[in-house]
């Protein structure tokens, strides 16, 4: 996916202030004309959950997340976006800075689908993001049943998050573990009958806090009636494993089907496009 990138964040147990690549006027301009960028750039989206285009996802105003940090080159950092229907997530994507060792600059593009449904993307450009499957998710084996009130369902998801933990490994075989960011990126109450609540969480390398994989926690109804489901979204070049209470429950390994860019389904995509800075 990106780069290695690691937050330049001051202490919160320390009261300091985060500082993203400098604190001056300039850094402060370039920083919001990146973010202007992110915006434009997830606004070249539209997403549908059927191939007739009757349902038009609505992609939320602001980023559910922001990260950056210091590196050479200037420095990285990047947007995290949420389309949703019927107030559920159901696709989400970083857009994200990278500055070349030739000087060129490019923005990241890396979507998922979080949909039951195969969504259908239409952009324009070379690059296409075409999912062929839905985004699939998995029962809690023993979970309690979600909860009457918002408050009590909100932590008892913090309570099944908590149980998630994973790993990354290098084309290198190097090591990462992963941390779960105990505070969902994206909170959601849905109006769908469907799906009475949900949220996604962040789970991010320890070197930083840009995400390396969404998980994606809702109460859903079923045939047995209400219950908890999670899904894993990659968001990684690197293989990922995640486990739930110290069993695997999902990976996601490089091969000839599931690719730097893509995986079989390209219910994940990634790619670039070059940014032209001359016109700032």
């Amino acid at each position: 996916m990106k780069a290695p990138r690691c937050v330049i964040w001051a202490s919160l147990m320390l009261g300091f202030v985060s500082i993203a690549c400098g604190d001056d006027k300039a850094d402060s301009q370039a920083g919001a004309a990146w973010q202007m960028r992110y915006q434009r750039a997830a606004e070249e989206y539209s997403l549908f959950r059927q191939p007739s285009h009757d349902e038009l996802l609505k992609l939320q105003a602001e980023p559910a997340y922001r990260w950056s940090h210091a590196a050479r080159e200037g420095g990285t950092g990047g947007a995290i976006y949420v389309w949703t229907h019927e107030g559920c997530a159901e696709a989400v994507a970083c857009f994200w800075r990278m500055r070349w060792a030739d000087g060129h600059a490019t923005i990241g593009h890396e979507l998922h689908s979080l949909s039951p449904n195969t969504l259908s993307v239409v952009r324009e450009g070379a690059d296409q993001w075409k999912p062929t499957a839905a985004f699939e998710r998995a029962d809690f084996d023993d979970a309690p049943e979600p909860a009457s009130r918002p408050a009590s369902r909100l932590a008892q998801m913090r309570s099944l998050a908590s149980g998630f933990s994973g790993y990354g490994l290098s084309p290198e075989g190097d090591r990462r573990e992963l941390r779960l960011l105990p505070t969902p990126v994206y909170r959601f109450a849905s109006s769908n009958p469907d799906v009475f609540d949900g949220a996604l969480f962040a789970m991010v390398c320890t070197v930083g806090t840009d995400p390396e994989a969404f998980l994606l926690i809702e109460a859903r109804q079923t045939a047995d009636g209400p219950r908890w489901q999670f899904g894993v979204a990659r968001f990684s070049h690197l293989d990922l494993f995640v486990s739930y209470d110290g069993h695997e429950v999902w990976r996601a390994v490089r091969g000839p089907k599931d690719t730097f860019g893509q995986n079989a389904s390209q219910t994940y995509r990634s790619f670039h496009v070059q940014v032209d800075e001359s016109g700032e």
